[in-house]
């Protein structure tokens, strides 16, 4: 286990130096000076233009930048300073615990509704409930989550009042109907995959076996039908777990929510190219380390499967 760890952690340094050299690369491409935009109509002298470029590397080789990037990073933790002077690191301590926070709520409400939602559908095949699971599911996934967001402000916050439209002032509250948005898609595929995964389960021959020697109907399903069932579903609950991160830039931004996202939003418009790799950056390692996690519980689910 601690080799094949170790072995994917290495893994991992490839595809995360890659991964942000692309996005520091796109970011920095961008046409424009940065500190003229930082001045806007403000007169700025060449000596305090010429101290900005130095202390920001901006007159370095482009491979020069990343590579003083990467290894502030390694050395200091440090993801750079915005142009205000003002540390990235600062602003993702503050902003973080929005953006997970909206994760976790949409995580337990994607998982809880859609795995519930798909076994359902399963063990009553062909009847109303599955027929509306997978009308409803389509509709979900079909639905842009734009639309899905201004319709939940529109219906549950303006209308009925039950939850807040905007910011994060009421708690936990403030986060359902972003919440809400960004599990509609993945809770609409979980559903579909879950009820298909546990069908073919439900026909496997270990299943008849277990059925024929008498074993509790309940038992089958919850100890053979669905403990397979549900690797698949890890899978995609892993992959899109870290993917939230990046629609997270999306809904914080139709809610108003003062999370990373939003963070990437507004440091798009105002051209703060180091906000934007340092928190992309963060989203590319926190992807690869829930897929790790999420190879380390296949072994839990599976016992077959082995770490060689």
């Amino acid at each position: 286990m601690t080799r094949y760890i170790i072995r994917r952690l290495l893994q991992f340094i490839p595809v995360i130096l890659i991964a942000t050299l692309i996005v520091y690369a796109l970011v920095f491409a961008i046409p424009g000076d940065p500190i003229r935009a930082l001045a806007g109509d403000r007169p700025m002298s060449d000596a305090v233009r010429e101290t900005l470029r130095e202390q920001y590397n901006l007159d370095d080789p482009f491979m020069v930048q990343y590579a003083k990037y990467v290894w502030g990073i390694i050395t200091a933790a440090d993801f750079g300073t915005t142009f205000n002077g003002r540390p990235v690191t600062d602003i993702i301590t503050q902003r973080l615990p929005v953006t997970a926070t909206l994760a976790l709520v949409t995580f337990i409400i994607q998982g809880v509704m859609g795995i519930i939602a798909g076994i359902l559908a399963a063990l009553y095949r062909d009847r109303f409930f599955d027929r509306f699971v997978q009308v409803s599911t389509v509709a979900m996934v079909a639905l842009p989550t734009l639309v899905i967001g201004f319709l939940l402000q529109l219906v549950f916050g303006l209308n009925l009042g039950l939850f807040p439209i905007a910011g994060a002032n009421d708690g936990i509250a403030s986060y359902v109907l972003p919440a809400l948005t960004m599990a509609s898609v993945s809770t609409g595929i979980l559903a579909r995959l879950v009820r298909g995964e546990l069908l073919d389960s439900l026909k496997s021959d270990y299943v008849r076996t277990a059925t024929a020697k008498g074993m509790k109907r309940s038992r089958v399903i919850g100890r053979h039908g669905l403990r397979n069932s549900l690797i698949p579903a890890v899978t995609f609950i892993g992959a899109d777990l870290a993917s939230m991160l990046g629609g997270s830039i999306v809904v914080e931004t139709i809610f108003n929510l003062p999370g990373l996202g939003e963070q990437v939003y507004r440091s798009i418009l105002g051209q703060e190219g180091t906000v934007v790799v340092g928190v992309v950056t963060l989203f590319v390692i926190f992807f690869v380390v829930i897929n790790l996690i999420v190879d380390l519980i296949y072994g839990l689910l599976d016992p077959r499967i082995r770490y060689e």
